[in-house]
């Protein structure tokens, strides 16, 4: 089999993560892949790296959100992109590489890959990396997909209900159990923490929508910190407004008990050094790997339910599911969770088991089913 992505070299976060993680077990698997990327920024070397072939077109701004004018803007703008680069990626393309899937999760590269899957003969998948908010969006992804013939496919049963019937594939974005592993070191002997306290962790990119914010002010309100607990947060940059905004809100604790570990590379010293992880967002998680990875380290999950998390997280059994992202319910979800610290090994347990179904293979395996079934209907 040979899969052609088309990648987004300005990828993070989340879509970087599943990027990296689904290429590196498909070559393992011995499929072979190659990328169209986008633009030139901080990823395109090591996409390059990953992929055997590359092809390298500019980079696409265009957004599907904002006002309305900047959206229809963009949709003109990524069709004409479409258009123009679809032909000249498709002119690169050797006579004997045959495709068996081309792949994308940006929606505004949804032209570039209908229109490529037409001229090469091939089969478009899109990978919802986000849920479809609106009526005219669903409309508009509804039509050009079946205008292409793409087969879309949710990052997590929410997401796919937000497409509609026409979505009728799950395929979570997943998690490595190379990045869960146990790790010999971790932050609580580099920051002098008691190996008996209490330690919570929130890992992600620091953006209001992520509401650390939310996360540490709730911290502090807690019964944990009188109880000597402590909450690591990573994830950067610190240098910004609204991270100077979240530190004030620590409050006395700051560095004390609450503490700022910036952009981490190191994910396992990170899940050793935990006992309980918490997911903040403002609004819907469309998936949340965060949330897979805590599970598959065996760590309870605290989660806004809404999305993703409320399919991972069975609320009192290997998590706490809050209600509405505001500091009076993590707050009460803070204090759910240490009033039940007798039962964190069991509940780890019951994460650890249940996160089989949110790991890298077992939706590769998913992945490779729906493209089979696809040549089978072709």
């Amino acid at each position: 089999m040979r899969i052609l992505k088309i990648l987004n070299s300005k990828d993070r976060g989340g879509v970087y993560i599943y990027e990296v993680q689904f290429i590196k077990e498909l070559k393992k698997r011995g499929y072979i892949v190659d990328a169209v990327i986008v633009g030139e920024g901080e990823r395109t070397e090591e996409y390059q790296s990953l992929c055997n072939i590359s092809y390298k077109i500019p980079y696409l701004d265009a957004l599907y959100s904002g006002p309305i004018p900047r959206i229809l803007n963009s949709m003109l703008k990524s069709y004409k992109f479409g258009v123009k680069y679809a032909k000249f990626v498709s002119e690169q393309i050797e006579s004997d590489q045959a495709y068996d899937a081309i792949m994308y999760c940006r929606p505004n590269f949804i032209h570039l890959a209908g229109l490529l899957s037409q001229m090469i003969s091939s089969k478009s998948f899109w990978h919802l990396p986000n849920t479809v908010n609106g009526k005219v969006s669903k409309a508009f992804y509804n039509f050009y997909c079946d205008k292409y013939g793409i087969t879309s496919i949710g990052n997590s049963v929410y997401t796919k209900n937000t497409l509609g019937d026409s979505c009728k594939h799950v395929v979570y974005m997943a998690y490595d159990e190379e990045r869960v592993q146990k790790s010999e070191t971790n932050f609580r002997e580099k920051l002098g923490i008691d190996k008996n306290a209490p330690v919570y962790g929130v890992a992600a990119r620091l953006h209001k929508d992520k509401a650390q914010d939310v996360v540490v002010e709730a911290f502090v309100k807690s019964a944990i910190p009188k109880m000597g607990g402590h909450l690591l947060v990573a994830g950067g940059p610190l240098d910004s407004e609204f991270a100077g905004e979240v530190q004030k809100l620590a409050k006395d604790l700051l560095g004390k008990q609450v503490h700022f570990l910036g952009d981490i590379s190191d994910l396992p010293m990170f899940y050793s050094s935990v006992d309980i992880v918490i997911n903040g967002r403002r609004n819907a998680e469309p998936f949340g790997i965060s949330v897979a990875e805590a599970l598959g380290a065996g760590k309870p999950v605290i989660a806004y339910y809404l999305g993703g998390p409320s399919e991972m997280v069975e609320h009192n059994e290997n998590g706490w599911l809050v209600s509405k992202p505001d500091v009076e319910n993590f707050t009460l979800a803070y204090n759910d969770s240490i009033g039940a610290r007798e039962r964190w090994a069991s509940m780890g347990r019951d994460a650890k088991s249940r996160s089989m179904r949110y790991g890298v293979e077992s939706n590769v395996d998913r992945l490779i089913d729906i493209i089979e079934l696809s040549k089978e209907y072709a």
